[in-house]
């Protein structure tokens, strides 16, 4: 194994103790080092570039490591843990951080707080909140009063405002899917609105239909002088490449535009893939389907952040990245 791999072997078994077993978890560095066949010396020179960054402690004495808070929130941003572990964790701290939030609320800030009946309201056990309450209190979610109750910090309401306001578009989204005696364009309209607010909140500047020397665009968006033409569609059937031919010629039509963005909720067709995959000298459409909005609304995935990714895979690639898959010439059936 390379140093980096022994790094991440325990960070991981760090991360799994800590939230399988109870927050004081703590295992012999020497013996691990034994059990997956890693010198001594060398374990030890790990251990203290890890501690160097506070991610890892250890009694030196004993040679009993523990992780340290910046080491569990290191191996949650990196990948390094089990992603349902990880997931599960979240759950836990957002159930727990908005349950909180709504009880202060409604007590007005008066009331003291007892602590069982917030563990009761927010549908975890005893020890889930015991291996979660020392990291929300560590990463600045959640703090306590002189008297010893627990509160929300800024940094915390900041995030449970956001989760609100990504439940809301969660369901704003389910009732548009489900809406009755609407046509496609008005459909594609209400999913423009919900989009336009998705971006906005991730600051770009947004302009919705637009109209300009005799077009009207759905959306016009940019950061800087990045800009782009975004048009949506909830179809009953794939798009095909002769829907694109507007958006080519928009793009096409304003010099600086860095591409066009196509959203469909109905996906395209394998012609349709091909085609752009073929004009992309040309010309840049980026298309997002509903296995993106999915990942974006569920919040696993920002709209700007998979932005990024498919135009990545277009400059060094050639390649279309739809609803988490790689698509090119050669996967595509002509």
């Amino acid at each position: 194994m390379t140093r980096e791999e022994i790094k991440n072997l325990i960070l991981r078994r760090a991360y799994a103790g800590a939230f399988e077993d109870g927050v004081d978890y703590r295992f012999s560095l020497e013996e691990f080092a034994a059990k997956n066949g890693i010198e001594r010396d060398l374990i030890w020179k790990i251990f203290y570039e890890l501690e160097e960054y506070s991610l890892i402690k250890c009694e030196l004495s004993s040679g009993i490591v523990e992780p340290t808070t910046a080491g569990l929130l290191y191996c949650e941003d990196n990948g390094l843990a089990d992603a349902e572990l990880v997931h599960k964790q979240m759950m836990i701290r957002t159930k727990l951080l908005v349950t909180l939030y709504d009880m202060r609320e409604r007590s007005h800030h008066e009331d003291l707080l007892d602590l069982k009946d917030w563990i009761r309201e927010s549908g975890i056990s005893m020890q889930d909140f015991t291996n979660n309450e020392r990291f929300m209190r560590e990463i600045g979610l959640i703090d306590e009063d002189p008297d010893g109750s627990y509160y929300v910090t800024s940094f915390g309401k900041i995030n449970v405002l956001d989760y609100k306001t990504k439940v809301k578009r969660v369901e704003a989204f389910d009732k548009l899917d489900k809406l009755e005696g609407i046509t496609p364009q008005q459909r594609g309209h209400k999913l423009e609105d919900l989009i336009g607010e998705i971006l906005q909140a991730e600051r770009w500047e947004v302009g919705k239909r637009v109209r300009a020397q005799g077009q009207e665009n759905d959306i016009i968006i940019h950061k800087d002088l990045d800009y782009f033409f975004i048009s949506c569609k909830w179809e009953k059937e794939p798009i095909q490449p002769n829907e694109l031919e507007l958006m080519y010629a928009r793009a096409l039509s304003r010099k600086d535009v860095k591409g066009s963005i196509v959203v469909s909720m109905s996906g395209f067709t394998d012609n349709c893939i091909n085609e752009i995959i073929r004009k992309i000298e040309t010309c840049h459409v980026l298309i997002f389907g509903p296995g993106d909005m999915t990942a974006i609304l569920g919040g696993k995935k920002t709209f700007s952040g998979l932005l990024q990714d498919k135009y990545k895979e277009v400059m060094l690639h050639r390649r279309i990245l739809l609803d988490g898959n790689i698509r090119d010439v050669k996967t595509v059936p002509v």
